[in-house]
């Protein structure tokens, strides 16, 4: 018996402190990201302190051996020792590598320590929740008015909306969090018995889908249909009531869109867009972004031309697909970032990431059973931040990689909670 579980009554008040105070910094998290990124990197980084400072004390590292973790681990590892030396900016690369370890504590400590009780499940339920009324309603006024109530940014040139942010991501940042919030609110109701937090969030659905169609972002908008046809799907698959929900939200749903694109010629024209987009992708400027990103890969297969390096490299070499569009500091696709900074020694443990909580989902899904809409909404989540096509912010920048931390840890926490409650065993 160790000293620390001798005193256990005081390693406990101490364990309850370390682990409340990090769930204060993980609510405040989706806040500051629509005020203060700064201050949501802080949150962030002193979640992941907390942890390690319990980790520590307690002598517990079981979590780095789990799977996923230690995948996500071992490309830190490649990212820091393989990919920095050999990068065409090796100081650059080896500095953004190392920094990245604070999302992979995070993600371990939001869902191996802090999201894993019925108390923590209903505190982030209330306090994401109320985080999305608030940047959704704000939208809404910004649509209505043209400028934001809170922050008083106006609509860009191009119509699309910001809400509070000083940027139109304003339907990403609603996209990710509400079916991540949603799944945890699914697990409050049926794993705790806690029917309120789930209509809540169902109800500001309504608001934060409206927004996201509003925004003018296109991936947003087909990554959240997506989203909600895993939902009607999963209603679908569990039968009896829920099928007859699934119909009502599938002709809804599409009824809406329809009148929307009726109404809005703003967004039916960036839908038009959208579909000039796909038609002739190679000549996009996504297109051309993700074949330099592909080029770079090629030309360094292994450890790519490093992290932070991709807007530098082009500007050095002018391949061809720069100069129609310009250079810019990463390929606005997930996967082939990861494949131009860091080859496969990077990329090849974050697919085994990838795929460990992609599968985690899937081998849940029970026809007939409720845990299948928990699953729906599980990778409704993942969808919205790991689809392989779409167009995406950097995986490795400080606001869209919280953003995205934030939207898996909610997920694979809600699922992971949902496994080892009662309900479940039954």
């Amino acid at each position: 018996m160790t000293k620390l579980s001798a005193a256990l009554p005081y390693g406990e008040k101490i364990e309850n402190r370390l682990r409340g105070s990090a769930l204060v910094f993980l609510c405040l998290i989706p806040v500051f990201l629509l005020f203060a990124r700064g201050a949501a990197d802080v949150a962030l980084v002193l979640v992941a302190i907390l942890f390690l400072v319990r980790s520590t004390l307690r002598r517990d590292w079981a979590w780095i051996r789990e799977a996923d973790i230690f995948a996500l681990l071992v490309a830190l590892l490649m990212l820091v020792v393989v990919v920095a030396p050999l990068a065409e900016f090796p100081s650059k690369s080896f500095t953004r590598g190392l920094i990245w370890v604070r999302f992979v504590v995070f993600y371990a400590a939001a869902t191996r320590w802090v999201i894993t009780d019925r108390s923590a499940v209903r505190t982030v339920c209330y306090a994401v929740t109320a985080t999305l009324v608030l940047a959704a309603f704000d939208a809404l006024y910004q649509f209505l008015s043209g400028a934001s109530l809170l922050t008083g940014q106006l609509i860009t040139e191009s119509g699309r909306l910001t809400g509070p942010l000083d940027r139109p991501n304003i339907g990403s940042y609603l996209s990710k969090l509400a079916f991540g919030v949603m799944a945890l609110a699914f697990v409050a109701r049926q794993a705790f018995g806690d029917k309120r937090a789930f209509t809540l969030a169902a109800l500001v659905m309504l608001p934060v889908l409206a927004v996201i169609f509003l925004s003018g972002e296109r991936t947003a908008s087909v990554l959240s249909l997506a989203g909600i046809a895993a939902v009607v799907i999963g209603l679908f698959l569990v039968g009896g009531r829920s099928r007859l929900l699934s119909i009502v939200i599938g002709v809804a749903g599409i009824a809406g869109i329809g009148l929307l694109l009726s109404l809005s010629s703003r967004i039916a024209s960036r839908v038009t867009d959208l579909g000039t987009i796909i038609s002739d992708y190679a000549a996009s400027i996504y297109g051309q972004l993700a074949l330099m990103g592909w080029r770079f890969f090629t030309e360094h297969p292994l450890t790519g031309i490093g992290m932070g390096s991709f807007e530098r490299v082009c500007k050095a070499e002018l391949p061809p697909e720069s100069l129609e569009f310009g250079c810019y500091p990463h390929p606005h696709n997930i996967y082939m970032e990861w494949l131009s900074s860091s080859g496969l020694a990077g990329t090849l443990p974050w697919l085994v990431f990838v795929a460990l909580v992609v599968w985690a989902g899937l081998r849940m899904i029970r026809v007939g059973k409720q845990q299948t809409v928990l699953v729906a909404l599980y990778l409704a989540t993942l969808n919205a931040t790991l689809f392989p096509f779409a167009a995406t912010q950097s995986a490795f920048s400080n606001w869209p990689a919280i953003l995205a931390w934030m939207s898996i840890a909610c997920a694979v926490a809600a699922l992971r909670v949902f496994k080892d409650s009662e309900p479940l065993a039954r």
